[in-house]
């Protein structure tokens, strides 16, 4: 029987769920609902995707009259805790997509949820079905440099995609607990993932360098901004990039957004250096785990490319991986994703091995594709423990919730959930 599966919140993401079960998995699933408070949103997505979904602004309409099994959350972030309770209440299976939630309290109404209806939340981390990070776990579950004692993780976003996180919800704190959450959630899970560990405290910084009051433009949107031809940030509503736009069909800004202002008044083109943006573009962390693992990590907004680099010290030598987004490599770098262990205890006996990995040119390194069989298509086992839940989620959000606790107060916080 095939999955009856609905989709709350019908922005860019969503569309690439949509693919997941329309393209790839409809022998297993079928898409039949949508789940928006803004009808010509849904209308727009429903032109993107070539299909009539019936769609629906209230919830128990939509579960009465087309009957899911699935509800995949795609919305604001700190909508996420109510929507999965809504989802449990029900009966429906809750996939959402990450954070799981924004904060403490939605993390703590989210174990309630799943302890009163009895029912468990999906997490949608992709990058754990990257197949470069698939073989980064399984090298590591190898223990090939013996116990690791310290992480230095340095993870980058190229301009192009850094802007859009300014252009949109994400640039409040309100929204989505800024790029500590909404974007490193990814990182601290990949983290907690490769390490099989558990954080426990985190200290950290933020600024914002870059971008609202740090810029020299001011203006409302992008479309009619004065400053449009010479503002480094001015929004390309074309943009032909399978990460940020779904297969690049024309006009997705137009249909999913300027169409769909007079219905919720969400401007999608903010400007980037609106002076009210209080999110930080500039992130560092230090992180220790409960098994004694301590961990550097740095972020931007603002690279010239898009990617992460990742060096594990252990006992018995050192672990290096790092990517390069496909997107973002510039003309002539054609270097292999490389996992590079170096084992030795003096300089006299050091050796290196090196695995290499072809590059994965669809969205998100391959895990978008790799995740939505999972999810989605046909039921299959999981040696590397790709499936996030509650635990999993939890840990990876509280750790960026934690850190802008941290700024705030200046002091290391602890993590608890």
């Amino acid at each position: 029987m095939k999955k009856r599966i609905v989709i709350a919140g019908t922005g860019t993401r969503a569309l690439n769920f949509a693919d997941g079960i329309l393209n790839r998995c409809a022998e297993h699933s079928e898409l039949v609902g949508l789940y928006d408070l803004n009808p010509d949103r849904m209308k727009g997505f429903c032109t993107l995707i070539g299909r009539e979904v019936p769609s629906f602004t209230d919830f128990a309409e939509m579960v009465r009259a087309v009957a899911p099994d699935t509800a995949v959350i795609c919305t604001t972030d700190c909508t996420h805790p109510e929507l999965i309770e809504t989802a449990f209440a029900h009966n429906l299976d809750a996939v959402v997509e990450k954070p799981l939630a924004m904060d403490r309290e939605g993390i703590r109404r989210i174990r309630r949820a799943e302890e009163r209806f009895g029912r468990k939340v999906t997490v949608t981390f992709n990058m754990r079905f990257a197949p470069y990070s698939a073989a980064i776990r399984e090298a590591l579950l190898e223990k090939p440099i013996g116990e690791i004692f310290t992480v230095s993780a340095e993870w980058f976003i190229d301009r192009t995609h850094g802007n859009e996180y300014f252009h949109r919800w994400h640039n409040r704190m309100s929204n989505g607990g800024g790029l500590f959450v909404h974007k490193a959630t990814h990182n601290f899970d990949l983290l907690n993932w490769f390490l099989d560990a558990v954080p426990d405290e985190v200290f950290a910084w933020g600024r914002l360098a870059q971008f609202g009051k740090a810029g020299k433009f001011r203006g409302t949107r992008c479309r009619d901004c004065r400053y449009r031809a010479e503002c480094p940030a001015a929004m390309n509503t074309e943009l032909n990039d399978a990460d940020l736009n779904p297969k690049s069909e024309g006009n997705i800004f137009k249909n999913l957004y300027f169409d769909a202002e007079q219905g919720d008044g969400y401007i999608r083109d903010q400007c980037c250096f609106d002076p009210e943006i209080d999110i930080y573009d500039t992130m560092n962390a230090l992180i220790k785990y409960r098994s004694g693992i301590q961990v550097s990590y740095a972020l931007n907004a603002y690279s010239a490319w898009q990617g992460y680099k990742i060096t594990f010290t252990g006992e018995k030598g050192v672990m290096e991986v790092g990517t390069v987004n496909n997107a973002t490599r510039p003309a002539g770098y054609d270097a292999p994703d490389i996992i590079r262990i170096i084992n030795g205890t003096t300089r006299k006996n050091v050796s290196m091995r090196e695995i290499r990995l072809a590059e994965n040119t669809t969205p998100h390194g391959g895990g978008d594709y790799a995740m939505f069989d999972h999810l989605f298509g046909r039921p299959g086992g999981d040696p590397l423990g790709q499936t996030a839940g509650f635990e999993a989620g939890a840990a990876s959000a509280m750790v960026g919730i934690c850190a802008n606790e941290s700024i705030r107060s200046g002091q290391p916080v602890k993590i608890v959930f």
